[in-house]
C-alpha cells in the first residue's frame, strides 16, 4: 500500500517534483562528469600532461567537498518546501487513520523513487557530459583523441551514488523530523497560514533602502581603492559591508518598491499591479535572508566563471609572446635591499665558478655538461644569446626618478599591485647589442637608437601604458654621468617564461654602460638543434641545477618552450574547469531555490487566483501578473549580483594585469549567455508550473 501511494503521489505531483527532479539530475551529471575527467584510462593519450590532470583531480576532489555541501543544502531545502506544500495532504492521511510512521514511510519512498530516477538519469547525462569534457581536454592540450574513446569511471560513479545516497538519507531524516513534530491541526491548516511581515513601516523601508545603497557603494569604493593583492583591514571591511548592504537591500526592498510604484498612481492601479505588488511585498519581506544569500552566491558564481575563464584566456593569449625561444636559463647574481642597497647573492663555490668563466653562461653550461658527463652542450644548442641585467649602484637611477620625469606614479597605472617602496629600486640596464641579438634570435625587429638616446623594454602589460606615456614626455635620464633621451618603448619578451617577468629595463648603447654597474641577473636564450634536443637540454639544465658538484654553473631557473606550454595549458585547464564546476553548481542552486520558493508561493496563493477568476479577471491578465511577479523575484538578486561582480572584476583585472591583459568584455558576454540558459530555464519552468497551479485552483 505504501509503495502504491508513493508511486501514485509522484505520478500525480510531477509538476511539484519537476524542479526538484531536474535539479538533482543536473547536480548528479555535473558531479560525475568533473570527478571522472581524471580517470587514467580515459586520458592516457595526454602523455606528459597526465601530471597536470593528476593535479586537477586532487583540486577537484577538494572542491567537491564544497560542492557536496551546496548540493546537500539544496536537496534538503527543496524537500522542506515540498513537505510544506503537502502538509494538508499528510494531515488528511492522519485523519483517515494512518500513523505518523506510515506517512514517514510514504515520504521516504517518494524520496527514494525521485532520487533513484534522477540519479540514474543524471549518471547517463553525466557520461555524455564527461565525453564532451574528454574531447575538450584533448583540445586544450593540443592533442587528438585516438579514435572513439568511451570513458566510464567506475570510481566516479560509485562516489556519485554514495554522495547522493547520503544526501537523500539526510533529506529523508529531515522530512521525518518535520512530520513527527507537526500537530494534526497545523497540518490541516497549513495552506491558510500567512507569512508574518518583518517590516511594516513604508517610510522606514525607504530610509533603509537608501542606507543599504550607501553601504554597498562604500564597500565598492574600499574594494576598488585597496585591491585584492593582499589581505587588509579595508578588504575585510569591504567584504562585511557588501554582505550587510545586500541583506539590508532586500530587507527594505519590498516597502521601497511599494512606495515607488504607489507614487505612480496610473501604474499602481493598472490591471493587477496592485495585487502583484502586494504579493511581492509580502514574499520579499519575509524571504529577504534567502534572497540575500542567493544574491551573494550568484555574485560568487559570476565572478568565479568570468574571472576564472578570463584568467585562462590571459594565460593562453600570452604564450606565443613568452615562448620566443626554445629555452631560457636564468641566474640571479644579486638582490636589492631597501636598507643596504645592492647585495650579492650567496652562490658559494658555484658563484666562484661563474666568476672564473667571466660570467659567460654558454661556456659555463658547456663545461658543466662535460663535468656531469651529459650530452655535449654544442650538440644540443645551435644558437644562444646572453642578456645581462645590470644596475648602476653609483648613479642609482631609480623607478622614483622615472615617476618624477613622467609626473605620475606607477601606482596610478598598476594600483595596489606594486609595493609601497618601489620608488627606491634601481632601473635595470641592458646593452643594445645584447638586446638586438636576442630579438634577432626570436625573429623580431631590432631596436635602433640615435645618438644620445635610449629605449625602454618591458613585456608586462601592467606597465605598458606607463612607459608609453613616459616615452611621449621624452625625458632626459642621467646614466653614468651621461644624459640619454628616452625615445622608444618595446613590449617584446626577452625570454621563454610562464608569465611576463620584465617590468622595465633601459636599453642603452654599449659604450654608455657605466663602469660602476653590478650584475643583478643574467639570461641565456637558446635555440636548440631539434625537438628532442630541447627536451635533452631541459634535462641537462635540471641536472646542473640540482647537482652538488662545485665546478658547475649556478642555475636559478630554467624553462623550455614545451615546459611552458604544458604548465600554462595545465594551469588554464584547472582554472577553467574549477570556474565552470563551481559556477554552474552555484547558479543551478540559486535558480532552484528561487524556483522552489515561487512554486510554494503559487501553491499557497492558489485560492487567491481562484477568487480572481470568480471576480471575472481574464486568464491572460492573471498569467501576466504571475509572470511579472516571478520575473521580478528572479531578476532582483541577479541584477544586484551583476553589480557586485562588475566591481569585483575591475579589481581582478588589476591583479591579473601582472600576467597580461584580462579581457572581461568578451567573457562577460559568453558567461552571461551561459547563465541565462540555466537561470532562464529555471525561470521558464517555474512560470509554467506556477501557471498550471493557478489554473487548477
Amino acid at each position: 500500500m505504501h509503495a502504491k501511494l508513493a508511486f501514485g503521489n509522484v505520478r500525480k505531483s510531477l509538476r511539484d517534483f519537476g524542479v526538484y527532479f531536474i535539479t538533482i539530475l543536473l547536480g548528479v551529471a555535473v558531479f560525475y562528469a568533473f570527478n571522472s575527467i581524471t580517470d587514467q584510462e580515459a586520458i592516457e593519450f595526454l602523455g606528459t600532461a597526465n601530471k597536470m590532470m593528476e593535479l586537477l583531480g586532487i583540486v577537484i576532489n577538494g572542491v567537491s567537498v564544497f560542492i557536496i555541501v551546496i548540493l546537500a543544502f539544496l536537496v534538503i531545502y527543496a524537500d522542506r518546501f515540498l513537505i510544506r506544500r503537502r502538509k494538508k495532504e499528510f494531515g488528511m492521511y492522519l485523519c483517515l487513520g494512518m500513523r505518523q510512521s506510515d506517512v514517514i514511510r510514504i515520504t521516504a519512498l517518494e524520496t527514494l523513487i525521485v532520487g533513484a530516477v534522477s540519479l540514474a538519469g543524471g549518471l547517463l547525462l553525466g557520461i555524455l557530459f564527461s565525453q564532451a569534457l574528454l574531447y575538450l581536454t584533448a583540445a586544450l592540450f593540443a592533442t587528438e583523441v585516438p579514435g572513439f574513446t568511451f570513458g566510464f569511471s567506475t570510481g566516479a560513479a560509485i562516489k556519485t551514488v554514495a554522495v547522493f545516497a547520503a544526501i537523500f538519507l539526510v533529506a529523508a531524516l529531515a522530512n521525518s523530523r518535520t512530520i513527527m513534530k507537526s500537530k494534526l491541526i497545523d497540518l490541516m491548516h497549513a495552506d491558510s497560514k500567512n507569512e508574518v511581515m518583518k517590516l511594516r513601516s513604508l517610510p522606514l523601508s525607504l530610509v533603509l533602502f537608501i542606507v543599504s545603497c550607501i553601504i554597498i557603494g562604500i564597500s565598492y569604493m574600499l574594494l576598488v581603492d585597496n585591491g585584492l593583492l593582499e589581505p587588509s583591514p579595508e578588504f575585510a571591511a569591504a567584504t562585511v559591508l557588501v554582505c550587510v548592504g545586500t541583506v539590508l537591500f532586500f530587507y527594505s526592498l519590498s516597502g521601497f518598491l511599494l512606495r515607488l510604484v504607489q507614487l505612480a498612481r496610473p501604474l499602481y492601479l493598472r490591471g493587477l499591479n496592485m495585487f502583484t505588488l502586494r504579493q511581492l511585498n509580502s514574499k520579499i519581506n519575509t524571504a529577504f535572508l534567502s534572497m540575500s544569500v542567493v544574491c551573494i552566491t550568484l555574485f560568487l558564481a559570476i565572478t568565479s566563471v568570468c574571472g576564472g575563464i578570463g584568467i585562462c584566456n590571459t594565460l593562453m593569449a600570452g604564450i606565443e609572446k613568452t615562448t620566443g625561444y626554445d629555452a631560457s636559463v636564468r641566474t640571479v647574481f644579486g638582490n636589492y635591499n631597501a636598507e643596504t642597497g645592492y647585495v650579492p647573492a650567496d652562490l658559494g663555490e658555484f658563484g666562484a665558478f661563474a666568476a672564473s668563466k667571466d660570467y659567460d653562461m654558454a661556456q659555463g653550461l658547456r663545461e658543466s655538461a662535460a663535468t656531469l658527463g651529459g650530452k655535449p652542450y654544442d650538440e644540443l644548442v645551435s644558437e644562444s644569446v646572453q642578456l645581462d641585467f645590470m644596475v648602476d649602484t653609483a648613479g642609482n637611477l631609480t623607478m622614483g626618478d622615472l615617476d618624477e620625469a613622467l609626473g605620475k606614479t606607477i601606482k596610478d597605472y598598476a594600483g595596489g599591485v606594486v609595493s609601497e617602496n618601489y620608488g627606491i629600486y634601481p632601473v635595470y640596464l641592458l646593452s643594445l647589442s645584447q638586446v638586438n641579438d636576442a630579438l634577432q634570435l626570436a625573429g623580431k625587429d631590432p631596436i635602433s637608437l640615435d645618438d644620445k638616446t635610449c629605449a625602454v623594454i618591458a613585456d608586462s602589460d601592467m606597465l605598458a601604458d606607463y612607459y608609453r606615456d613616459l616615452v611621449e614626455k621624452r625625458p632626459s635620464l642621467t646614466i653614468g654621468g651621461e644624459s640619454l633621451v628616452l625615445t622608444q618603448f618595446s613590449d617584446q619578451c626577452l625570454e621563454t617564461t610562464s608569465a611576463p617577468m620584465n617590468t622595465g629595463a633601459l636599453v642603452i648603447p654599449d659604450e654608455a654602460m657605466p663602469e660602476t654597474v653590478e650584475r643583478m641577473y643574467s639570461l641565456l636564450d637558446v635555440r636548440c638543434a631539434s625537438v628532442d634536443a630541447e627536451q635533452q637540454f631541459g634535462d641537462l639544465c635540471g641536472a646542473i641545477e640540482n647537482t652538488t658538484e662545485p665546478d658547475t654553473w649556478p642555475i636559478t631557473v630554467s624553462l623550455t618552450r614545451t615546459m611552458v606550454l604544458e604548465q600554462s595549458v595545465g594551469l588554464s585547464t584547472i582554472i577553467a574547469y574549477l570556474a565552470v564546476y563551481i559556477g554552474f553548481v552555484l547558479v543551478m542552486a540559486c535558480a532552484a531555490i528561487l524556483a522552489i520558493q515561487q512554486l510554494s508561493e503559487a501553491s499557497d496563493n492558489a485560492r487567491r487566483y481562484s477568487l480572481l477568476c470568480k471576480l471575472g479577471t481574464p486568464e491572460p491578465m492573471i498569467s501576466r501578473a504571475l509572470f511579472a511577479q516571478i520575473a521580478i523575484y528572479f531578476a532582483f538578486p541577479l541584477v544586484l549580483a551583476i553589480a557586485h561582480s562588475v566591481c569585483a572584476l575591475i579589481v581582478v583585472t588589476d591583479v591579473v594585469a601582472v600576467f597580461g591583459h584580462l579581457d572581461i568584455g568578451q567573457m562577460a558576454i559568453v558567461c552571461a549567455a551561459s547563465f541565462l540558459v540555466v537561470y532562464g530555464a529555471y525561470f521558464l519552468l517555474t512560470y509554467l508550473s506556477a501557471k498550471q497551479l493557478a489554473r487548477s485552483a
